[in-house]
Order: C-alpha cells, then sequence, then structure tokens
C-alpha cells in the first residue's frame, strides 16, 4: 500500500471521526499494566489496551519491540516455551457465556480449553503450524473432532464448509492435499480456517501477510475484515507495516523498546502522530515515484532525538 492510499485513509477517517467499532460494547479483552520478563531482560513494559467485539486493534512496532511477546503472554504461552515470565498485570478475557478469566493467573487446565476455542492464533510462517506428514483435510478434521467433538462424517463435511468459508476453491481436492503442495497464500488460509474453526472471540494474527505478495496479503485482509464481522469477534493485529495497518486496523497501538509509546484511532494516528518514532514509521512506508531523478536510495531519516 502506498502513502497516497495511507493519507486517504487518514484524512477520510479524521474528517468522519472515530469508527464506532465496539464502542458501546465492553471488552472481550482487557490488559492491564502487562510486563514480562526473560531472565533480567524486560520484554514488555507496563503494556495496557481493550479489545472490543469486530474490532481490529494493530500493535506496531520494529523487531524486538515486545509485540510478539505480548501475544504470547495473553495465551500464556510465554513460560510454557521460553524462559520468560508475566510478572506484572491483569489480563481479563470474557467467554461466549459471560464468563470473566484472569488469563495470568487461571490454571493451565482452564488455559488449555481456552487456546483454540475462545483465543485463536495465526502465525506469520503457516508452515510452523502445519504437519507436513498429513493432509491438510485430516489436519482440519482433528481441529473439529478434538475441540468440537465432532464424528469423523461431521468433521469431513465441516472441513469443506471452513474451507469454503476462507475462500479454497475447490475444497474438496485442496481437503486431499498436503502442505508442500500448496502455494504460501493457500497454507495461510488452511491455518486461518483452523484458528476460525472453533469460532473465537479473539484473534491474535501475528504478521500473518508479511511473506506474501501484495496481491494475495490484499485478498488475507480482506477475508480478515469479512470474518471478524461474522464471528463477532475481536482481532489483535502484529505488524511493522504501516501499509497494512491502514488497510485493516480500527485502533493501533504503537510499541518501542518493549513499551507502548502511543495509541489512539487510526486516522487520528495517521493524522496526527505525535511520537517522533510513529512518524518515522509512517515516513518509512515507500511513496510511489519518490525518487525519481535520484541516483541511488535514498537513507532512511532517523531524528536526532531516535538517533541519540
Amino acid at each position: 500500500m502506498n502513502t497516497a492510499t495511507i493519507n486517504s485513509t487518514a484524512t477520510d477517517e479524521a474528517e468522519r471521526g472515530p469508527e464506532p467499532v465496539g464502542a458501546d460494547e465492553s471488552p472481550i479483552l482487557s490488559v492491564k499494566n502487562l510486563s514480562v520478563k526473560f531472565q533480567d531482560n524486560t520484554a514488555v513494559d507496563d503494556v495496557s489496551f481493550d479489545v472490543s467485539p469486530r474490532e481490529v486493534l494493530a500493535i506496531v512496532g520494529e523487531s524486538g519491540s515486545g509485540k510478539s511477546v505480548t501475544s504470547l503472554a495473553i495465551m500464556r504461552l510465554v513460560e510454557l516455551s521460553s524462559s520468560g515470565k508475566v510478572t506484572d498485570g491483569q489480563m481479563r478475557f470474557t467467554r461466549a457465556g459471560g464468563e470473566v478469566v484472569d488469563l495470568r493467573t487461571a490454571p493451565e487446565a482452564k488455559m488449555r480449553t481456552i487456546r483454540g476455542n475462545d483465543i485463536s492464533m495465526i502465525f506469520q510462517e503457516p508452515l510452523t503450524s502445519l504437519n507436513p506428514v498429513y493432509s491438510v483435510g485430516n489436519q482440519l478434521a482433528e481441529v473439529l473432532r478434538v475441540h468440537k467433538g465432532m464424528s469423523r462424517r461431521e468433521a469431513k463435511k465441516g472441513v469443506i464448509e471452513l474451507m469454503e468459508r476462507v475462500r479454497i476453491p475447490e475444497p474438496e481436492r485442496r481437503a486431499r492435499q498436503y502442505p508442500h503442495q500448496m502455494s504460501g497464500g493457500m497454507r495461510q488460509r488452511v491455518v486461518i480456517a483452523m484458528a476460525l474453526a472453533c469460532q473465537p472471540r479473539i484473534l491474535i494474527a501475528d504478521e500473518p501477510t508479511t511473506a506474501l505478495d501484495v496481491t494475495i496479503q490484499a485478498q488475507i485482509l480482506a477475508l480478515l475484515r469479512e470474518l471478524k464481522n461474522d464471528l463477532d469477534a475481536g482481532i489483535i493485529f502484529i505488524t511493522h507495516d504501516m501499509g497494512v495497518v491502514a488497510e485493516i486496523a480500527d485502533r493501533v497501538l504503537v510499541m518501542r523498546k518493549s513499551q507502548a509509546i502511543e495509541t489512539g484511532q487510526v486516522g487520528d494516528i495517521f493524522a496526527r502522530p505525535r511520537q517522533p518514532y510513529t512518524k518515522n514509521l509512517l515516513s518509512a512506508v515507500p511513496k510511489l515515484g519518490a525518487m525519481n531523478g535520484t541516483d541511488s536510495p535514498a537513507l532512511f531519516h532517523l531524528d536526532r532525538e531516535e538517533a541519540s
């Protein structure tokens, strides 16, 4: 996405005011003062945000800013997969029946019922989520049988319905294929289908379009926008690409060096960024024709305040 599109999005958003998405509804997820450490190193420092139904919150920042660690903390995977530890904060999640769960203190048995059912995650590289020795149909069917208790016949029918929902053509044939037989865009659609199988209330997408070309990227973003409305779900979209943010987000949380430095409606952030770092993220988006007549690409500009 080029800067003209971003500027148009920011102008339109600023003129009509904040989007009403989830404005009159209680948050599904409320994170307050979250802090995560790896041994003596702070990865997330006092971060707070809410996510409401049908809302897309984009968490933006460069590599190492704490974006992905924040998502892993919500899923309580930091302590299971590494030496990390949530050292402070509260993560309150409201399940479909109204039960409120503090994700930080909930027993692991409770978390196993939440992961995949109530909160699902889509990763950047789908091959890390798919088993290469099983067909994608078998893997989708396993999710339906384990989490929803379907019979083999019900799961087989459910697989086709899921694949149709995420716009996979010829679902009967594709279901028999193995991950390596599918393109990157198709594999990502399969992973999205797996994440949606149990109709989660929160969908965490960790840079799901980074490895895709721009045409497929646009299709995946359009699909996520459609699905979050169908599911009445909230989406946490993690990215470093402000062009993608302009395309999909309702609100933006900018992270730098483990801290949240700026947050607000997407139109406000794009039209009136307060922090120099946010301005630099916006200026890093390629501008169509910006280097016409130059012999070499221009260097990325850092304000003196940011460079110090």
